[in-house]
């Protein structure tokens, strides 16, 4: 259920649900069950992952990480997380990425912010049974 979309449809998506100051970082975009959006941004090593969601859906979101994961899970992914959303920290958790930090990251448009920072590592994604 997981499709390529144009960046200029992954913007519109990721600013209708949820990320309403979002400007697109050179990122690939992928849709999941006209859903769930996912912004891919390479980097020097790893990929940087974003997400939004329609938030009607959220009991989906498992289903949705578990498709992007097959994809890009061989890849060691950075999530980049908006402060004022702590619980996707734990649903970033769930899938199997690590310890929460907060960092001050530069937008692309120029500006300095504090994000929340999750890694994780290559490998295959299993689930969790919590």
């Amino acid at each position: 259920m997981l499709t390529q979309i144009d960046a200029l449809t992954g913007q519109g998506l990721m600013r209708l649900w949820g990320v309403s100051d979002w400007i697109d970082p050179g990122a690939e975009y992928a849709l999941w069950g006209e859903c769930c959006v996912f912004a891919l941004v390479p980097q020097d090593g790893f990929l940087d992952i974003h997400m939004a969601m329609d938030k009607s859906r959220w009991r989906e979101c498992r289903d949705a990480g578990a498709a992007i994961l097959a994809v890009v899970g061989h890849w060691k992914l950075r999530a980049i997380i908006l402060t004022d959303r702590p619980r996707v920290c734990n649903y970033a958790a769930r899938m199997g990425f690590g310890e929460r930090t907060t960092e001050t990251l530069k937008t692309i448009d120029g500006r300095e912010s504090a994000f929340f920072i999750m890694w994780r590592e290559p490998g295959e994604y299993h689930g969790r049974d919590c």
